[in-house]
């Protein structure tokens, strides 16, 4: 066998082509490497190796991204174009098989051993070869003007297939895989593959253009028939028979449209008839006609009102909010009674409406509405369509534009009971406190005839101009801020209010729902991750602040993403461990996002911790105390509200009445300035409900006796120093215990609203209930001001009060009166 021949030779890659031994081919050469090789090579011989790279979208391919059997070729022709192109003619000379790839200089040079061409074989036949060619060119009239079958038989075997294989239509790596071929036998049979191939594509193609061939010539024959019989029909002084019309029409009669639709839709078929169809009026009618017969008018959903079934699918999609699910079940379970009463409401109709109140679930960002609704739907097997209502301010997106309109179309309702294909989907209408109104109309009262059970029998769209019954669909509202929604719409909602999760809520969450989810997402779900109860822990409370758990959600994706890096580059030193611990949290996510404020054994005199409700939460508020030489001046800072400026005022004002029993002066504000702040200046902060911890500030400045750093407490004073009740007792609490706190001081009449506070805040919280500031004062401080004089009995709280009062048992929750 002989030794083959080592060469060093310049090297250009090419892309979508295979060049053989014994063909011509032209091709571009414009990248820069590959016009300074070509130049190389023309100065060095004219010879060059071809290397096909394997991926086409590669530019600066490496060994790695070539194929190791190439092409020795010759250049024979160089034209250049412009923009610094050539356009360059090769033959090629023989096989090679790579060795060596160097890009690392201004050229590309390679190292490659020629192949010497094996001798063909005797005995073998080629007639079975020569009628696969032949058939080949036969079909192929570009190949049959470049090769005839003289030549074939006039070269031998092995240039013979090369030849052909140029030639044949195919991808680059089958043809590669014939030039890979070094051996006769397995190259002809790798050719002839490809050729049986070409054959059947070939056949398919001829069958299809017959097809399309015999199709067109029907729709002729079929429009020269159909000119024919209109002419002798109109001779004949016949009415042309309308197709359309008859189909339509039975559509309608089909439709089960309500007795005015169906007038309308007949009349404006009438109409349609009457026009040309090629006029403007005809597109309008027939687009009003088409809306109106895509209206589910009497289609319906099969109902499922399986009470257990849809509390294992509320449980199996949420963790925690019994009680919302509660009311929720209380309502699909009014809803089977009516099903199942036929003495009732219903009349015996198995898809009676419910005519009572309309869900509107109100919460923070995050905690669950819009996937309860869909939990909702599931468990009654109704379709879900989600109408979005942020930023709506324009009436026509609810109701539609009026046909006179050009370009009008129906409502958003109208639109999305198209799209749910049933009389009765579940509708959510999503975020109803975003909306807005201006000189185009209030879309918040176009919503009140679609909620109001004893009109929407016969919703009013301007579009479709007749009415359509709303009354079979479900629907649920959300809102974040329920004192933002229109007090018109609220009187027709039964509000449900979620409020922000417990830590220990949150990490059920996560081990049920966020991670398997995110697993699953991320293609992850069988290599064994694992997050730590600790690091889950550390997640909520040093990356999240929120009532919800979508950035939970998110700080979990950022995880897994990280961890599906190191599962794929070991190399780079981050070896994958499946297991999430506490430690390797801040190294997978970086410094601590928040920095929690915990409790501490001393605070300085000044600082006292307050309780703020926002729409995303509760939140500790820290409120800070400083005295200044002066002349009785009080200064507010941190982007403080009206109201919450006069509670400051009010405190003060408190604390000078009381001066004398609080071991102050009574001039002791003519030589000093009050200065009062709230940290994180840049949020505006108002409300009363930060009256005590305005006036515990003052006292603890004041007295210089801290205090207890380890308290937050809320609520509404008045100048005689009693306690009013406050809202979002809920949200503070929860962002009492979130924030480390171990004693919380809330007003005596918000007992009744601590059953809404779940039992482990209740459980790992000392709550406090104070109804008048002397109460405040002996519970938050670390000590008692000493009186400067006796005391006398002048108003409540001349008589200290007994120790911490207890927490009343809470009673029935109702609707809280106070201002939030």
């Amino acid at each position: 066998m002989a030794v083959p021949k080592t060469l060093t030779l310049p090297a250009i890659p090419i892309r979508d082509m295979v060049l053989f031994p014994g063909t011509r081919v032209p091709f571009v050469v414009g990248r820069s490497a590959s016009v300074r090789t070509l130049q190389l090579a023309i100065k060095a011989g004219d010879h060059l190796l071809m290397l096909t790279q394997k991926d086409a979208k590669v530019e600066t391919p490496g060994q790695d991204d070539l194929y190791d059997i190439g092409t020795l070729a010759l250049v024979e022709s160089v034209i250049a174009l412009p923009k610094d192109y050539y356009k360059v003619g090769v033959k090629g000379v023989g096989r090679v098989t790579l060795r060596r790839y160097d890009d690392s200089g201004e050229v590309i040079q390679a190292e490659a051993y020629l192949l010497p061409e094996p001798s063909q074989q005797a005995g073998v036949p080629l007639q079975p070869f020569h009628q696969a060619v032949e058939a080949f060119l036969g079909r192929n009239s570009d190949a049959s003007r470049l090769l005839s079958m003289d030549q074939i038989r006039e070269l031998p075997l092995g240039k013979a297939i090369d030849t052909v294989a140029g030639l044949v239509p195919a991808e680059v790596k089958q043809k590669q895989e014939i030039l890979e071929q070094l051996e006769i036998g397995p190259r002809r049979e790798a050719l002839m593959h490809l050729l049986e191939l070409d054959a059947a594509r070939s056949e398919v193609d001829r069958t299809l253009d017959e097809k399309t061939r015999q199709r067109l010539d029907q729709d002729h024959k079929h429009y020269v028939l159909s000119e024919k019989m209109r002419v002798i029909q109109k001779e004949l002084g016949k009415k042309e028979e309308k197709d359309e019309s008859t189909r339509l029409k039975d559509q309608i009669e089909a439709a089960g449209m309500s007795a005015e639709a169906k007038a309308k839709a007949v009349e404006e078929l009438e109409r349609l008839e009457a026009m040309p169809p090629q006029s403007a009026e005809a597109t309008v009618s027939r687009t009003y006609l088409d809306w109106l017969l895509a209206l589910p008018w009497k289609a319906l959903a099969e109902e499922r009102l399986d009470l257990m079934e849809a509390e294992r699918v509320l449980d199996e999609d949420h963790s925690g909010l019994d009680k919302i699910k509660a009311r929720i079940l209380e309502h699909l379970a009014v809803m089977a009674r009516l099903q199942s009463d036929p003495a009732g409401t219903g009349e015996g109709d198995d898809h009676a409406p419910l005519r009572g109140p309309i869900l509107c679930l109100v919460g923070p960002p995050g905690v669950g509405k819009t996937s309860l609704a869909r939990s909702i739907a599931r468990a009654l097997n109704r379709p879900f369509v989600r109408l979005s209502l942020g930023g709506v301010r324009d009436e026509a997106e609810i109701r539609g534009h009026r046909r006179t309109y050009i370009g009008s179309m129906p409502g958003r309702i109208i639109s999305l009971m198209k799209k749910a294909k049933v009389r009765n989907p579940l509708m959510l209408l999503d975020e109803i406190d975003k909306m807005a109104s201006d000189f185009r109309g209030d879309p918040s009262s176009a919503l009140l005839e679609v909620l109001d059970p004893e009109q929407n029998t016969a919703f009013q769209d301007h579009y479709l101009d007749v009415g359509f019954d709303l009354s079979q669909v479900l629907f649920l509202a959300t809102a974040n801020v329920r004192h933002q929604i229109p007090e018109p719409l609220e009187d027709r909602l039964e509000v449900l209010e979620l409020s922000g999760y417990t830590t220990k809520e949150k990490l059920a969450i996560a081990e049920k729902h966020l991670i398997p989810r995110a697993l699953e997402g991320h293609g992850m779900r069988n290599l064994g991750i694992r997050f730590e109860p600790a690091a889950l822990e550390k997640l909520v409370q040093s990356y999240t602040r929120e009532a919800g758990v979508r950035q939970m959600e998110r700080e979990i994706a950022n995880i897994l993403r990280k961890l599906a890096r190191h599962t794929l580059q070991p190399e780079r030193g981050e070896i994958f461990d499946p297991i999430i611990t506490v430690d390797r949290v801040p190294k997978l996510l970086g410094p601590e996002k928040i920095l929690e404020t915990r409790a501490e054994d001393t605070a300085p005199p000044g600082m006292v911790n307050g309780l703020a409700w926002t729409p995303t939460g509760g939140d500790l508020l820290t409120i800070e105390a400083a005295v200044l030489p002066g002349k009785g001046l009080l200064k507010l800072t941190g982007k403080l509200g009206e109201v919450m400026q006069e509670s400051a005022n009010l405190a003060l004002s408190y604390v000078r009445a009381r001066a004398e029993r609080l071991g102050l002066k009574r001039d002791f504000l003519d030589t000093v300035d009050l200065h009062v702040h709230v940290p994180e200046g840049g949020i505006p902060k108002d409300g009363p409900s930060a009256g005590i911890t305005l006036a515990t500030a003052l006292i603890s400045v004041l007295t210089g006796i801290p205090a207890r750093a380890d308290m937050a407490m809320t609520g509404e004073l008045t100048l005689r120093g009693r306690i009013l009740p406050i809202g979002g007792l809920k949200e503070k609490l929860l962002a009492a215990h979130r924030q480390g706190r171990k004693a919380v001081l809330i007003p005596s009449e918000n007992a009744r609203h601590l059953e809404e506070v779940p039992a482990e805040v209740r459980e790992q919280l000392s709550i406090h209930l104070v109804s008048h500031m002397d109460e405040v004062i002996q519970l938050a401080l670390t000590r008692m001001p000493e009186p400067l004089g006796p005391e006398g009995p002048e108003g409540p709280g001349a008589s200290a009060p007994e120790a911490a009062t207890p927490p009343a048992s809470p009673g029935p929750a109702r609707e809280n009166p106070a201002t939030q």
